[in-house]
This record gives structure tokens, sequence and C-alpha cells, in this order.
């Protein structure tokens, strides 16, 4: 499953609809007294020691440093459900992410492409460009715990100094008007309402999220497209019509997790 710039980026929104914790080495599960216990007593982390009532505030929130964002998007299969270090390599601090940047450069030269990640000058902290705002200022998503935030946030220019941005080797980067073409036999993630009826006609299916799909037949003048079955073995064609789930707008499709 391809890991997109824009996929990020809408990965990293979502986190700020959800109650996070900032601490060192969240990547996204759920914190507990024991992964808190583990940074204190064998790590001898002194950043959790100094903070540890704050931390122990967000026990059941999703915890994230700034580099576990980045990760938490690689790594997660479902919120809270997040795997180590897949693909083998990508487990990095902020230096080893800057340096596998298959792009890089200083901030006042920065491409406009949602999905960039941004690093302040001593490689310390890194946040992900998420795009330019209504009045054209620029907009990035982080994790810290700066001016007492002590999670994921929405910043800009004004509230934090960037100095370079770089394209990260483990992100496929797409410009924002990249056509992403679905064809019969995709697996793709649906979030969104299906329908019974390609004409957007029928009984409405649940409110899926993210659930995981193969598109069986394409009827590309149809309002409701895209014939989706739960059924990932199905026939695609005419032939597994009857193994449709429901049709689904071209909206609704993803070729990864969000």
């Amino acid at each position: 499953m391809s890991k997109t710039n824009l996929g990020l980026v809408e990965f990293a929104k979502s986190k700020l609809n959800v109650p996070t914790i900032y601490m060192l080495g969240g990547f996204g599960r759920t914190l507990n007294q024991a992964m808190i216990n583990r940074r204190v007593n064998e790590l001898q982390c002194a950043h959790t020691i100094r903070n540890f009532a704050t931390i122990q505030g967000g026990l059941g929130k999703a915890c994230y440093d700034c580099v576990g964002l980045i990760k938490g998007y690689l790594w997660e299969d479902k919120p809270g459900v997040v795997r180590y270090n897949v693909p083998k390599g990508s487990d990095q601090n902020v230096g080893d992410m800057f340096r596998s940047c298959k792009e890089k450069g200083n901030l006042a030269e920065m491409p406009d492409l949602p999905g960039l990640l941004v690093f302040t000058k001593n490689l310390g902290h890194v946040g992900i460009y998420i795009g330019k705002n209504k009045n054209g200022e620029r907009e990035y998503i982080e994790a810290t715990p700066a001016r007492n935030q002590w999670g994921v946030i929405l910043s800009n220019d004004k509230l934090r100094t960037w100095a370079f941005w770089g394209k990260y080797s483990y992100i496929e980067y797409l410009s924002k008007n990249s056509p992403i073409h679905f064809k019969p036999g995709d697996i793709v993630y649906v979030n969104g309402i299906g329908r019974a009826s390609s004409l957007g006609t029928g009984k409405s299916t649940a409110t899926y999220r993210n659930k995981k799909m193969m598109i069986i037949k394409h009827l590309p003048q149809a309002s409701h497209a895209y014939g989706c079955s739960s059924m990932l073995m199905a026939p695609i064609g005419e032939g597994g019509s009857r193994f449709i789930t429901a049709y689904f707008k071209e909206s609704s499709l993803s070729k990864h997790r969000l």
C-alpha cells in the first residue's frame, strides 16, 4: 500500500480532532501507565520525568512525539493499533528523516506541496506542511509540548520558525492536482456512505471508515460509479455483480488508509 503526501496530510488533520498527548517515543498508541513507567524507570527519560504529571494526565489519549506523528502514518493499521518499524528502517529520529529526504532545501525555497516535512534549524524538531489557508499563509501540523499545547496542533510561521523542507523517502509525493485512477480489481479504502444503486438511489449503507474493499465494476457516467465488495476475492466485472456491497462516489475511495 503506497503512502502518499496527500494521505499524510489527511492523517495529520484527523489527529487534530481526537485527544492527543505529547510524550517522547510516542507514535500513535493509546497512552497507558506501562508506557510512562518504561520511559521513567527503564529509559530514565529526563523529559518524561520532568513533565510526569502533565503526561500522566494524558492517559487514554493517542500519544505522539514530533517524529512519531509521521511514523504513525506509516505504521498505523487503524486508530490506536500501530505496528512498529514497518517498513523496516523507518524508525528514524529527526536527523535521520532529514538525511533520508530525497529532495530538500531552505524553507524560503519550499514548493507549495502539502505533505512536505519541515525541520527546525538544529534538526531537533519536525512538522508537516499542509498547505496555505484562505489568507495565503502557510500552515503546518506538529506534535509538540511547546506553548503548553502538549499534543498534535495546527501551527504557522508566526508560531514556529522552520528552516528546511524535505521530501521524505518513505512517502510518495503527488501533485495536489494529480488524478487518482481506480479500476476494477483495485483494493481501496472506503470512507463514506454507499448506495444500493450506481445512480445514487436505493438503500444507503452505514458510514464506512477505512473499510477495505475491492472494486468490482466501474460505471463512468454514474454518480456512484464504483461498485465495491467487502469480499476481496470476488470476481470483477459483470460476473461479480452479485458480490457488490454498495456503489460509491470516487470521493469516498482512497488507495491508502486515511
